[in-house]
């Protein structure tokens, strides 16, 4: 799934530069990669609001560069509302690309109809495989899951053809356990999360790279 994106190069670059463009509607990016020349490039808010509500991974650039690139990291603010700055990573339709995507269930489990409940461990994998062919989103099958059971990365169903687990096969993505056992562990997720989390991509809102 690919989105269009209109980018302007940008002729400032520092922490009051940012600022100032994201005052006036627009996200700084830097597009990088094949051994080019990092190149500082902001876009318009509402398209990069929309390319994100979508699920999209690949962009189609348009305006002071052209190509494709893809969403490689993002820095958030710290509520996690809104998007401070992104890295597009440049890509060409038939190389091999390493992406995180979200892993959703589907169907529903025979634990649950035992009384158990399903509590995920991990939201998303990584994959490798070509622009054209990244997912919106993966799936697992909750058909076959039962109370006590566990549902691990090489349970998903729907990778593209052509791609490959980067994740490692036994890494948990979900557990069907019985309502005490998930009590305890929301209480201990809630006891691990008291720090004010991490930025993901986080380059410092103060970082000249901006």
């Amino acid at each position: 799934m690919s989105e269009t994106l209109t980018v302007k190069k940008r002729e400032t670059t520092g922490s009051r530069s940012s600022y100032a463009l994201r005052r006036d509607g627009k996200c700084p990016l830097v597009l990088y990669g094949h051994n080019e020349p990092s190149v500082h490039l902001s876009v318009p808010y509402d398209q990069l609001s929309a390319t994100l509500r979508h699920g999209a991974k690949l962009v189609q650039l348009t305006g002071d560069e052209s190509g494709q690139a893809i969403l490689h990291d993002m820095q958030w603010d710290t509520f996690g509302r809104y998007v401070l700055h992104v890295d597009l990573l440049r890509v060409d339709a038939g190389e091999l690309v390493t992406v995180e995507i979200p892993v959703e269930a589907k169907g529903e489990a025979p634990g649950e109809v035992e009384g158990g409940i399903i509590t995920w461990v991990n939201h998303s994998v990584e994959i490798e495989v070509t622009p054209a062919a990244i997912p919106e989103k993966l799936h697992v099958d909750l058909a076959g899951v039962n109370l006590g059971d566990t549902v691990t990365a090489d349970a998903i169903f729907d990778l593209p053809e052509g791609s490959k687990l980067v994740t490692a096969a036994e890494r948990v993505i979900l557990n069907c356990v019985a309502p005490a056992a998930a009590d305890a562990d929301e209480e201990e997720d809630a006891a691990a999360s008291g720090a004010e989390p991490e930025l993901v991509g986080d380059k410092g809102e103060e970082a000249d790279s901006e």
